[in-house]
């Protein structure tokens, strides 16, 4: 998934991970994988202002965030915006709020195949990507 592609230009992904090395190997993996990143940020109210200020087309997304913050506030912002997420965890499934049982989850530790399977499926599954490849935003 180097750069741009048939499939339009690189995603720029947020990503919400409350562990600093494990955000940071994320962040590289993506980069790695020509995608631009937004964040790590590990805290709801930072992820809220990143998503207004900072145009995104995907997320992956830890459940658990820092001080016992859950994610879901920040999901429930993506839907409105219809952009794609992954929750990424180490509770698997059933660590997932009954609410967004049809999301996709990724479970730690995870592997570079892992996320770049999981990156492929998220661009793909983008509502505004024309067939041309031009990105149609929210």
């Amino acid at each position: 998934m180097q750069g741009s592609s048939a499939a339009g230009p690189a995603p720029t992904v947020l990503i919400a991970e409350d562990e600093f090395l494990l955000a940071l190997e994320i962040e590289e993996l993506l980069r790695g994988m020509g995608c631009r990143v937004v964040g790590p940020a590990a805290g709801v109210s930072e992820l809220l202002v990143l998503i207004e200020r900072t145009p995104c087309d995907l997320a992956f997304l830890d459940v658990h965030l820092r001080h016992d913050e859950t994610v879901y506030a920040v999901v429930d912002r993506l839907q409105a915006l219809k952009i794609p997420f992954v929750f990424m965890t180490a509770y698997g499934e059933e660590g997932i709020d009954p609410r967004y049982a049809d999301a996709r989850v990724i479970c730690k530790p995870f592997s570079e195949q892992q996320i770049e399977s999981c990156l492929s499926a998220l661009v793909r599954s983008r509502p505004w990507q024309g067939e041309d490849g031009v990105p149609r935003r929210h």
